[in-house]
């Protein structure tokens, strides 16, 4: 319990989900689902941007041969070594990575880019780390779900968040070849069985304090399981996330 209110207090935590705090649930399987869908294309030198907790990491370590996670939070980081004890990691932002050019031959970056200040200069500091051939996946909320189309996100952390188009125009003119699929799970697409709670509009969730939003959802959806999680290429606009897969 003092855990819970430790999180709860805590506004700042919901950005990287505990697995001790059960609002978390389904929070985490849906992040997890993301890399379980990009793992087979995962391969060599490993980088993460904004690993938060590293439990992706624990995905993808078995596929790669060495795995650098960064993040913003010192507090997560020691959470992240302690569950990948072979990665090393360093505290920084993702706006100016602390690496060198041409060295990682995969990398990933969920939902990191909606934070960053200047969204061009982020993915173009990817690509100068990233080698002849890496594999990036990004992944961002979708505007029209989280934020009702507003301009301003109504989530308090976000700096900016993109239709399906506008994030493709975003990558496209950096990367050689760009794939977007969109993440669907029943939570967001009217299937919760709870027939009350699928007429409410997934944005108006941001209109209860952040404290209180995962709490709030457990208490009334059934468990998520990953293998709920879908993802496609078709009907981007109904997607909760985007899901860019690029190649240099």
């Amino acid at each position: 319990m003092k855990q819970w209110l430790s999180v709860i207090s805590d506004p700042e935590s919901l950005e990287a989900p505990q697995r001790e705090f059960i609002g978390h649930r389904d929070i985490i399987t849906r992040n997890l689902s993301r890399y379980h869908f990009v793992a087979p294309q995962v391969t060599g030198t490993l980088l993460e941007i904004g690993c938060g907790r590293g439990y992706g990491l624990e995905v993808l370590v078995p596929r790669t041969t060495t795995q650098v996670g960064i993040d913003i939070s010192a507090n997560f980081l020691s959470d992240a070594r302690r569950g990948n004890p072979t990665a090393a990691f360093t505290c920084a932002s993702g706006d100016t990575l602390p690496l060198a050019s041409d060295s990682f031959d995969s990398i990933i970056a969920f939902d990191v880019i909606e934070h960053a200040q200047d969204d061009r200069f982020f993915i173009s500091e990817i690509r100068r780390v990233a080698r002849e051939g890496a594999f990036i996946a990004l992944s961002t909320p979708n505007r029209l779900i989280v934020s009702g189309n507003r301009v301003m996100p109504l989530n308090p952390f976000h700096v900016r968040e993109y239709l399906a188009s506008e994030f493709c125009e975003l990558l496209r003119p950096i990367f050689a070849s760009v794939e977007m699929f969109g993440q669907f799970d029943p939570q967001y697409a009217g299937l919760s069985g709870n027939s009350l709670l699928d007429k409410i509009p997934v944005r108006w969730k941001y209109l209860l304090p952040h404290n209180l939003q995962s709490l709030v959802s457990v208490a009334i959806r059934a468990p998520l399981h990953l293998e709920d999680c879908r993802f496609h290429s078709e009907n981007l606009t109904q997607a909760h996330t985007f899901l860019a897969l690029c190649r240099i």
